[in-house]
């Protein structure tokens, strides 16, 4: 496997990889960008090419293009493998332990791959060639269209795809997990989801089929929901799919923005009329995750969701949720309340110019609110501050939220204290702040303790990373200076001094003596951070002996923060003993904390 590893790396060049998740600047010898990991207004993610490792100095996430794509992608280190071996054009060594989960995930999409072309099949050729291309013609879709989104028919009946996936060797066990199948409700036996519906595939990043969207077809059972959407299953969450993106994630990078739009039907006819960046929502309201995924690609969102009061709703609530997340966004209306797909059928100029002329979207929230109420009234000017300052409440930048606060201010001509109180009162009913209380000391020592956990789980992680950089530091420092009763119950330490000496203490043979992905993927990502964060910025080497001074100075570190954890455990514990009144174990803890703070102080 460590051959297959090596080879993938030599072939790839990490900066194109992580190019197709973030826009990267040169910035000297290194690319810098946006970290697509945490949120930030800065760049502090950097990508070294000569090293071929990146490294974010805001979150301190580092490694290589297998870490990055685990990461970004949240895919075992197996999956990674088979995805980057693909773009690389190497043929993976046959491996035989501990692959079912992604072989599940291997099993389902290509399963999901055959139930598409059979749909798309029915719809081209089937059952569905007049009546459903018919209907996607009027609404204004032509073949490519159709074609580039996929775009199948599922038969009216209770078990076409079951047949199909069954002919194809998959058990109902299998095809139960794509999501294609409803189980009967006694139990015995199962049926199709989708019956007479238009199939819309939804795809994950790298343009896998992970689940459907389907509308009733014209003419099928009205009574029946108008979209049914896959469940969700080991590789569709709706909350992390945009549907399009797959194909739209290029474009979106080069032009600097994103249109998101409500529906499926929104998206393709967006694109057919030029707007080859636009996506939608999947069957769910915009989430936290879905804006982190569109700012891999870009920091501006604009909104165009129906005009009814529903449509409405939901882009005040996702333009809130893009302003708590720090991206810039904007709101497109277009005229007569139609939605992007009728307009398109209509004049798709129409739907162009509606985008160029979209407005920030709390000038949009000011101005509707300006339309609803009149700002000369006593009752307009507290309605016309209560509604756009619950939006304003989202902005996290001081200055453009001082901005909003002057102008409303302005606008209902009050004092801008006034304004300040009422937002105040609006954060409060929100729920967004508590009142401000004093923590009970268990919780300071609770909070403390998890800072130290932190602190100390960094300088061993760093540490780790260092010795494992170089074999001689391994065998002669790490191995002999960390034989200590400080880190006896440190599984990693443990972990890596037992196995470090089996692979003749080589970080390569490390790994490829590992079958556990877990342990693959904390020390690889270790190692990585540690040496970019090591190596002056990943452009100078230190010399062995500048290492081996690092890891003296690293292990002292590291028991240093392990014994101000065991005595903020010794602390409360005192505080236990002396809740309880218990004299004798109270007497003994004193020792050992007396004991304790006179060893830390040597």
């Amino acid at each position: 496997m460590n051959n297959n590893v090596e080879e993938i790396k030599s072939r790839l060049n990490i900066v194109d990889i992580v190019g197709e998740y973030v826009r990267l600047t040169k910035a000297g010898s290194h690319w810098k960008g946006l970290c697509p990991f945490h949120n930030e207004k800065s760049p502090s993610f950097m990508v070294n090419e000569e090293k071929q490792i990146f490294h974010c100095f805001g979150c301190a996430k580092g490694g290589d293009v297998f870490s990055f794509v685990q990461e970004i992608e949240s895919m075992e280190f197996r999956e990674v493998l088979k995805i980057l071996a693909e773009k690389a054009g190497v043929q993976l060594e046959e491996y035989k332990g501990g692959q079912q989960p992604a072989d599940n995930k291997k099993r389902i999409i290509e399963a999901l791959e055959l139930a598409t072309k059979f749909y798309e099949t029915q719809l081209w050729k089937g059952v569905g060639k007049d009546k459903i291309l018919q209907y996607l013609h009027e609404r204004g879709l032509n073949d490519e269209s159709i074609q580039n989104f996929r775009l199948g028919y599922a038969p009216n009946g209770w078990d076409n795809i079951i047949k199909f996936l069954v002919s194809r060797g998959y058990s109902m066990d299998e095809i139960e997990k794509t999501g294609l199948l409803v189980k009967k409700e006694n139990g015995a036996g199962y049926y199709d989801r989708f019956r007479d519906r238009i199939m819309f595939p939804i795809t994950d990043v790298m343009g896998n089929v992970v689940g459907y969207s389907a509308r009733v077809a014209p003419g099928g059972d009205e009574s029946q929901a108008k979209y049914v959407n896959t469940p969700e299953t080991l590789v569709y969450h709706k909350g992390k799919v945009l549907y399009g993106l797959s194909y739209a994630k290029s474009e979106i990078k080069k032009k600097n923005y994103v249109l998101l739009v409500e529906g499926n039907m929104d998206v393709i006819a967006s694109v057919q009329a030029g707007i080859t960046n636009t996506v939608a929502v999947s069957g769910t309201a915009l989430t936290g995750d879905q804006i982190t995924m569109l700012k891999r690609y870009t920091e501006n969102i604009a909104m165009l969701f129906d005009m009814d009061s529903a449509g409405q709703a939901a882009a005040q609530k996702s333009a809130d949720l893009c302003l708590q997340k720090s991206v810039n966004v904007k709101i497109v209306t277009l005229q007569d309340g139609k939605d992007a797909a009728d307009v398109v059928a209509k004049d798709p100029e129409l739907l162009l110019s509606a985008v160029k002329k979209s407005v920030l979207a709390m000038e949009y929230f000011f101005n509707e609110a300006l339309k609803k109420y009149d700002k000369k009234t006593a009752d307009g000017k507290m309605h016309i501050a209560k509604e756009v300052l619950s939006h304003v409440a989202n902005i996290e930048n001081q200055i453009e939220k001082a901005h909003w606060i002057k102008k409303i201010a302005h606008t209902v001509e009050v004092e801008e204290k006034v304004v300040t109180d009422v937002l105040k009162a609006v954060v409060a009913n929100a729920g967004q702040q508590s009142q401000t209380q004093y923590p009970a000391t268990s919780n300071i020592l609770t909070e403390q303790e998890a800072s130290f956990q932190k602190r100390s789980d960094a300088v061993r992680n760093s540490l780790i990373g260092l010795v494992m950089s170089d074999a001689k530091i391994w065998k002669e420092n790490f191995e002999t200076q960390l034989d200590s009763q400080w880190v006896k119950d440190d599984s990693l330490v443990q972990f890596v001094l037992k196995n470090g000496a089996a692979s003749g203490f080589s970080f390569d043979n490390l790994l490829a003596s590992i079958d556990d992905d877990r342990a693959i993927e904390s020390l690889r990502k270790i190692y990585f951070n540690a040496k970019y964060l090591f190596t002056q910025e990943g452009v100078v080497e230190y010399s062995t002996e500048e290492l081996r001074k690092l890891v003296d100075e690293y292990i002292s570190k590291y028991i240093k923060e392990l014994q101000k954890e065991k005595l903020y455990d010794i602390i409360k514990q005192i505080e236990n003993a002396e809740q309880k009144g218990d004299k004798e174990t109270l007497a003994k803890l004193m020792s050992e904390f007396t004991k304790l703070s006179q060893e830390m102080q040597s």
